[in-house]
């Protein structure tokens, strides 16, 4: 089932005896376990005091959490149990619950809560929770995801948006779902009070502190475009504020535009139509694409992903150098257009 689905079957009002919720995409399995917690949801009021349980993976075992799950509620209908951290619980401990698995107590909704890449046990395990509970897996999104997240997230808020705004949202916050969500909410809220019908690029560059003239996706675009001159003006007004823009996603922004533009190459891709379908790509981020296509060839576009991964590094403190941020992402950017 999807995330959508399950957060709609537990607004219902239906829980299930069992929840595996594990993947490093932890914005929707956050989401999942804040429904079912909810006060009101699986529990409500006094009865949480007294059937609501959390334990951490590498503080329990088998013993307690069946004890747990095993005891009757009291005077609500159902008990609450939560393994949070479950990765991080002896693989022997989870051996030992397969039996409950596979038979679970119908007053009991069990959730365990792993934000790791795989599940913290086996098919056998697997199996049992599929056949009486659910199972979510949330993979790490990639960043075209992300952006159709967001334009998803748009258009559910009958807003009228510029088609570039998610990308531009994407480019300038990043990949944190949460902060994206915080942020669009704080803008709903905004133009709810003063009921505007329009979510314009200058009314989110005001709200997200991002100049319009000096921001990543100015710089990507500038550089996709080979415009020498206004990407060392842009980086250089970027650097003079790296609080406002961190220098982590503006390098994140122009890995994103080279890798791109590689796959552009790859596929042969010639015009923005085809670009934007096959790289799932919204129509102004196509023409970027397109156009770095034509100034850079593949061979430098792979040398200009090397200067990248080699800034980042130093940005991070990976590898040694002299140089500030400042002095290592307007250096990049010479290196890129030269």
């Amino acid at each position: 089932m999807t995330v959508d689905a399950i957060l709609k079957e537990i607004k219902s009002g239906k829980f299930l005896p069992l929840y595996l919720l594990y993947g490093e995409e932890d914005y929707f399995l956050d989401k999942i376990v804040e429904a079912i917690d909810a006060d009101g949801a699986a529990l409500k009021g006094f009865e949480r005091d007294f059937n609501r349980e959390v334990v951490l993976g590498p503080e329990t075992n088998a013993s307690a959490v069946l004890n747990a799950c095993q005891s009757f509620p009291v005077m609500a209908q159902r008990r609450l149990i939560m393994i949070k951290e479950a990765h991080r619980m002896n693989k022997k401990e989870w051996d030992r619950l397969i039996p409950y698995f596979k038979k679970p107590v119908p007053s009991t909704t069990l959730v365990i809560l792993s934000k790791d890449k795989k599940a913290p046990f086996g098919k056998a395990g697997m199996d049992a929770i599929n056949a009486n509970g659910r199972i979510v897996e949330s993979k790490k999104l990639y960043d075209r995801d992300v952006v159709s997240w967001v334009d998803t997230a748009l258009a559910a808020s009958g807003l009228s948006y510029d088609r570039g705004l998610p990308a531009l949202l994407v480019t300038n916050l990043g990949t944190n779902l949460g902060l994206i969500e915080q942020e669009l909410e704080k803008m709903f809220l905004y133009l709810k009070a003063t009921k505007q019908t329009a979510l314009t690029n200058e009314f989110v560059y005001s709200m997200i502190n991002v100049d319009k003239e000096f921001n990543a996706f100015e710089l990507v675009g500038a550089i996709a475009q080979k415009q020498n001159y206004k990407a060392h003006m842009i980086v250089d007004r970027l650097t003079q504020n790296t609080k406002i823009n961190p220098s982590v996603l503006t390098i994140n922004a122009i890995y994103r535009l080279f890798h791109s533009i590689a796959l552009v190459h790859r596929f042969q891709l010639k015009d923005p139509n085809s670009i934007k379908a096959q790289l799932k790509a919204n129509y102004y981020q196509a023409l970027d694409y397109q156009a770095g296509s034509r100034n850079y060839n593949l061979a430098r576009t792979y040398r200009n992903i090397g200067y990248i991964q080699e800034a980042d590094l130093m940005i991070k403190g990976q590898v040694a150098t002299n140089m500030g941020e400042d002095h290592i992402l307007k250096t990049l950017v010479w290196r890129i257009l030269n």
